[in-house]
């Protein structure tokens, strides 16, 4: 008699297969959810370090750092890009168009209304045209000037809550916002 042998898995071989699967997916999909945050980070700080090299370059042109209204003290002022009208204010000088229509503009001192930035659609918050959101969609962006003439920001907060000095005639940081899951991060 001639029997045929079927081939195939037994179910412990099955099983076995399934929870090598599923140890290597739970060690994998951790890792890369922690690769893209970072990933969004990195393009964060590159997009406020854009606005930091826009601000030289106007005062390149212009021979001053603008300050766009910000507060502060005699030292340091702080410009927190968190509503639309701060916003606004941001890139009317930065990019020497008007927010509304495109035409040029004269505020913040950018009397030749030259463009210094192109702000891109990345850089805003997907439902407000006119709000600038990181990667993660956190507008919580400070923009820290110099307005001493120094080029020493001092006493600068760091996401770990410590403080630090740079020397610097402007920089940015970023405030974690842990009801949104938004890291803070800082450029200095």
């Amino acid at each position: 008699m001639n029997k045929q042998l079927k081939k195939g898995f037994t179910l412990i071989e099955l099983l076995m297969v399934i929870a090598i699967i599923g140890i290597l997916a739970g060690i994998l999909i951790p890792t890369v959810g922690s690769v893209r945050k970072q990933a969004n980070i990195a393009a964060s700080k590159s997009q406020i370090s854009n606005y930091i090299t826009a601000m030289s370059l106007f005062k390149g042109e212009y021979g001053y750092i603008p300050t766009f209204g910000a507060t502060g003290g005699t030292t340091k002022q702080t410009f927190t890009l968190d509503t639309p009208a701060r916003c606004e204010i941001f890139i009317e000088t930065l990019s020497g168009r008007a927010v509304s229509n495109g035409a040029p503009v004269q505020v913040g001192g950018n009397r030749r209304s030259i463009a210094f930035h192109s702000f891109s659609e990345s850089e805003f918050l997907e439902d407000d045209e006119n709000q600038i959101a990181d990667r993660f969609g956190n507008t919580n962006i400070n923009i820290v000037i110099d307005v001493s003439g120094t080029g020493q920001l001092t006493e600068l907060p760091r996401s770990d809550g410590s403080t630090t000095d740079v020397r610097a005639e402007a920089t940015a940081y970023v405030v974690e916002d842990t009801a949104e899951n938004f890291p803070g991060y800082e450029l200095y």
